[in-house]
């Protein structure tokens, strides 16, 4: 196995429940390659997105395992929360600051990052997300993707080793869905590691290097996405009428 392609995530056996004897999770095993493209998907209700919040240590599984760069950090809560960049649906309950530029420090200064550094990711972040036109602008006048993207960037100027995106679509209209799904393929080949949950296949999966599909808290299908594919209408995940594996995407090719 290639550096490229080599696990940054592993889980093994992980179940998850709000009450005993009625288990939401089950049984959950697979890896993360690392630098890759991973979708989560599934039909609501399916644990996709509490899936992200015990992974990323919002929530403490039951039982199983859970190793980032080989280091088990299943009992590491705190260690999860550093490591792994969450962005939310509601991108907006994650931007507090009362400028772009303000949003984007505000992680930083709780660290205690000196200005030089804060400065230089800062930069990078705006460049990589192209905001540095939105720099002084208050959020709240920001579009919908330009939302999503100052979530993302105040994620990863944090420096996650993983980046974990819950619905990004949601909400937003074809010209937002085609900005944000562009920066995240942005960030990928610059060699982010990006796990995206998301029902809406038809954004995505032709992007997709590898695809878990989730039903009612059980992985019933994980591989690449052709290997996927046949699986999905079956398991609630509508297609378009004779759309093929290269026809989703809402990006021009």
């Amino acid at each position: 196995m290639t550096e490229a392609s080599s696990p940054i995530l592993c889980v093994r056996n992980l179940s998850f429940s709000f009450e005993r004897d009625k288990p939401i999770l089950k049984d959950l095993t697979f890896s993360i390659p690392k630098g890759s493209f991973t979708l989560v998907t599934g039909p609501n209700g399916s644990g996709k997105s509490l899936l992200l919040r015990c992974l990323k240590g919002l929530l403490q599984p039951n039982c199983g395992q859970i190793h980032l760069l080989s280091e088990d950090l299943t009992q590491k809560a705190k260690q999860r929360m550093q490591a792994i960049g969450l962005v939310f649906q509601d991108a907006e309950t994650q931007i507090v600051g009362q400028t772009v530029e303000k949003d984007i420090r505000f992680g930083m200064e709780n660290i205690g990052l000196s200005m030089q550094e804060q400065e230089t990711r800062l930069q990078e972040v705006l460049t990589l997300l192209d905001l540095h036109k939105q720099k002084n602008q208050r959020p709240r006048t920001l579009s919908g993707g330009e939302k999503r993207r100052l979530a993302i960037a105040g994620v990863l100027v944090m420096d996650p080793k993983l980046l974990v995106l819950d619905e990004p679509f949601a909400n937003l209209d074809y010209r937002s869905v085609v900005s944000v799904l562009s920066t995240l393929l942005r960030l990928q080949q610059e060699g982010h590691t990006i796990i995206l949950v998301s029902h809406e296949v038809d954004k995505t999966l032709a992007h997709a290097d590898h695809v878990l599909l989730l039903d009612d808290g059980v992985l019933v299908q994980s591989g690449t996405a052709a290997e996927v594919y046949p699986y999905l209408q079956a398991h609630g995940i509508y297609l378009p009428s004779s759309a093929g594996i290269k026809d989703l995407s809402w990006l021009k090719r």
